[in-house]
């Protein structure tokens, strides 16, 4: 059998939404080759589309079973786990990604999304600054230490954060949004109306 072939065949079927095809293929690969981790991690992404979250993440142990080198492998399991809210779990597995490649901007990010989520936003905010030193224009990592920075009562550094992130990109409806409440937390309502105005469009 030609893996190579197939997993581009299945990879483009679950690229067009034809999951069900996609997952079929990917289990005619795995009958063969039980541990083709690469159709196990498409396999689990294909679920995680379809939001069979359990599914997808049996897939994603699987193949850290086989090979626990995997780095993107511990990034959809730590993705998947933090969109069903096991932040704990989802920080320890984008962690493993970061041991196997530090520079993974991306799950260090993700970690510190987790990290808001459970309210440990000194923890959070340290990621934040490390993916920003990287990536300073980075609208979603900036957004983020913002909210950090509310979290810890520091709604002046937030605002200012949110202004930056505003200059980079007007139209976020999402940074003007929480612009308007750090403003609202300083007090100043009349702006954080006129702030939630971008948000509705008026």
């Amino acid at each position: 059998m030609d893996f190579a072939a197939m997993l581009e065949v299945a990879h483009h079927l679950a690229r067009v939404g034809r999951y069900d095809d996609a997952l079929a293929e990917y289990d005619t690969i795995l009958e063969t080759d039980a541990k083709n981790t690469v159709a196990l991690e498409q396999k689990g992404e294909v679920f995680y589309a379809l939001g069979r979250h359990e599914d997808a993440l049996a897939c994603y142990d699987n193949a850290l079973g086989i090979n626990p080198h995997l780095l993107t492998t511990w990034y959809e399991k730590g993705y998947t786990l933090r969109k069903i809210g096991r932040y704990e779990e989802s920080i320890a597995c984008f962690e493993h990604a970061l041991t196997l490649d530090p520079e993974f901007t991306i799950a260090l990010a993700n970690k510190g999304y987790s990290l808001n989520a459970l309210g440990k936003y000194e923890d959070a905010l340290s990621c934040f600054d490390r993916v920003l030193e990287k990536g300073p224009n980075n609208i979603r990592a900036m957004a983020a230490k913002g909210i950090a920075q509310m979290g810890l009562g520091r709604n002046k550094e937030a605002l200012a954060t949110f202004d930056l992130a505003i200059s980079l990109n007007p139209i976020n409806s999402f940074v003007w949004q929480h612009r308007a409440e750090a403003l609202r937390l300083l007090g100043r309502k009349e702006d954080a109306e006129e702030s939630l105005q971008h948000v509705f469009g008026r």
